[in-house]
């Protein structure tokens, strides 16, 4: 999948990927898009999501070993893990540039307007968009005009509590 990515952006705009922005459970998706974007001969920058709630990578990353949390509720249920993957550990650990965790609210959004564009995902497929958006409300990791930015949509539609503040 990684690499009819990389083939259909040269077929499509000729540049290659300098953001890739995966989801994040126990961390087996994220290690491959790790592995493979920073293996090429200029590695992209490679950024973790996950939901508020069950951020355990971007808690081991902090604490710099495996910490297991205890997570809450999301609507990101595919991503709601308490553990990073000690397998996975090992690489994503020197190869995640940003680790990024977003509400339920910001993927609940993100979700309604990748709809309206035709992408039709769930929540933890719109986790990569919010991801993004603060990225770049930050001014982080370079991003600008000139950035090839790739999300990974890792979940397609599903019915899912909305969010309490916006069904009000």
């Amino acid at each position: 999948m990684l690499t009819e990515t990389d083939r259909q952006l040269e077929e499509h705009t000729s540049k290659s990927t300098t953001h890739a922005i995966a989801s994040v459970g126990v961390g087996s998706w994220a290690q491959a898009v790790s592995m493979h974007y920073k293996s090429k001969n200029t590695p992209a920058y490679v950024i973790a999501v996950e939901p508020d709630t069950a951020a355990c990578l971007k808690a081991s990353l902090e604490a710099d070993k495996v910490i297991p949390i205890v997570t809450g509720r999301t609507i990101m249920n595919g991503m709601c893990c308490g553990t990073v993957s000690h397998t996975s550990w090992k690489i994503l650990r020197y190869g995640v540039d940003a680790s990024v965790a977003v509400t339920d609210m910001e993927a609940h959004r993100d979700l309604q307007y990748l709809h309206t564009q035709g992408v039709k995902n769930g929540p933890c497929g719109a986790a990569p968009l919010s991801a993004l958006r603060q990225l770049c409300k930050e001014n982080k990791l370079g991003l600008n005009k000139e950035s090839v930015v790739v999300l990974f949509s890792t979940e397609g539609a599903r019915e899912y509590l909305v969010p309490e503040s916006a069904s009000n």
